[in-house]
């Protein structure tokens, strides 16, 4: 989907509310820009890229995300678009000027989000991360939304098996936000976070 001036906005109204669109127009309304829906895609939820030799600005989010979810997205990226339009397409990605704009319109567009959800995003608008993952309130609230029987590392018993991207672990102590997880078959210990989706193992039927 390619979205450009005077473009008809109402093709969002499968990924987020109206009052949403309402503030991604205001937002892109002064700028040339694509806007791309993606297939779900494992290693990102959205990206950014600046224009290149008189291109538009081009965006992408993914498909199948909750409309709460596709909307912080679309935020976080639009966000890259007017901090690097504002400053300089020299700054950091991710740095402090991105930080502020990005601030800023999630405190604006607060109204569009559940109740229980602006309370996590008023403080997680203090001091926004690359991705929401990193923020533990927020990818649980999330990940729960997506899938509310969803199995957590936090939730998990000590010691007893579950399984991450097909390895099988067991985990030991906490740090900070992750705990320390050995693989089953190598011995090797890995630091993985406490919000991260598992999958219970049976003992005798998945030991490798």
């Amino acid at each position: 989907m390619g979205l450009q001036h005077k473009t008809d906005y109402s093709k969002l109204d499968p990924y987020i509310s109206e009052k949403a669109i309402g503030y991604v127009e205001k937002w892109l309304q002064p700028y040339w820009f694509h806007l791309i829906i993606k297939n779900p895609r494992g290693t990102k939820l959205g990206d950014y890229r600046l224009p290149v030799k008189g291109a538009p600005h081009k965006i992408t989010i993914n498909a199948g995300m909750p409309q709460s979810l596709c909307f912080l997205t679309l935020t976080h990226e639009i966000a890259h678009l007017i901090a690097f339009d504002i400053y300089s397409p020299q700054i950091s990605p991710h740095g402090r000027e991105w930080k502020k704009v990005f601030s800023e319109m999630i405190l604006t567009s607060l109204d569009v989000y559940e109740e229980e959800l602006k309370i996590l995003l008023k403080n997680y608008a203090r001091n926004p991360k690359a991705g929401f993952y990193a923020d533990k309130d927020l990818s649980e609230y999330f990940v729960r939304r997506q899938n509310p029987d969803i199995l957590l590392l936090k939730d998990w018993e000590y010691k007893k098996l579950f399984k991450v991207n097909n390895k099988i672990f067991y985990k030991l102590e906490r740090v900070k936000t992750r705990y320390i997880c050995i693989e089953q078959k190598t011995g090797k210990k890995y630091l993985i976070r406490e919000n991260t989706p598992i999958t219970e193992v049976n003992y005798c039927n998945d030991k490798e």
